[in-house]
């Protein structure tokens, strides 16, 4: 019936050229919190397990904002941006109001990578960052984490599991 083909515009080209701003993204349960004992008043270390990748995360976090005990759920991911079309950002936090991938989560902390470690007995990866001081390590297996490189910027992005609401 149609006798031409239609050619995509320019504009959706581009648009799904952008790769997704998200790195990894998983559910995390919370094992234990701050496993080595209280280090900082205001900072707990949370020691998780990943539902579907089964990736081992250790993440700190301020406790007066995002407060966790074990047993808790929460939605985890990384990004290298928070434009929600995966733009690159300047290097300085744009304070326009504007829709972000930050609207969607609970707690958000903006950092980068300073190492990338293989373990040698079981082969996973680790990737170590840091976010103003808190640190994270995320290890599994690698081709769940081919995205990251050293010196990367990445934004950590938390969101507690909302319960099953009972009709």
């Amino acid at each position: 019936f149609f006798s031409r083909v239609l050619a995509p515009s320019p504009r959706l080209v581009a648009a799904m050229s952008m790769e997704s701003p998200h790195i990894f993204e998983d559910g995390f349960e919370v094992v234990r919190v701050d496993p080595d004992g209280k280090k900082f008043e205001k900072v707990s270390r949370l020691a998780c397990q990943g539902e579907i990748y089964e990736m081992e995360l250790i993440i700190d976090v301020h406790c007066g904002l995002f407060k966790c005990k074990p047993g808790d759920k929460f939605n985890f991911a990384l990004a290298s941006t928070i434009d929600p079309a995966g733009a690159n950002e300047e290097r300085t936090y744009d304070q326009r109001e504007r829709k972000t991938l930050m609207d969607g989560y609970d707690y958000v902390m903006h950092g980068r990578v300073f190492q990338i470690d293989e373990d040698k007995k079981t082969h996973d990866i680790i990737i170590y960052a840091s976010f103003g001081g808190l640190m994270m390590s995320l290890k599994g297996n690698p081709k769940n984490l081919t995205r990251f490189e050293p010196d990367m910027n990445i934004y950590a992005m938390c969101k507690r599991a909302q319960a099953a609401e009972a009709f």
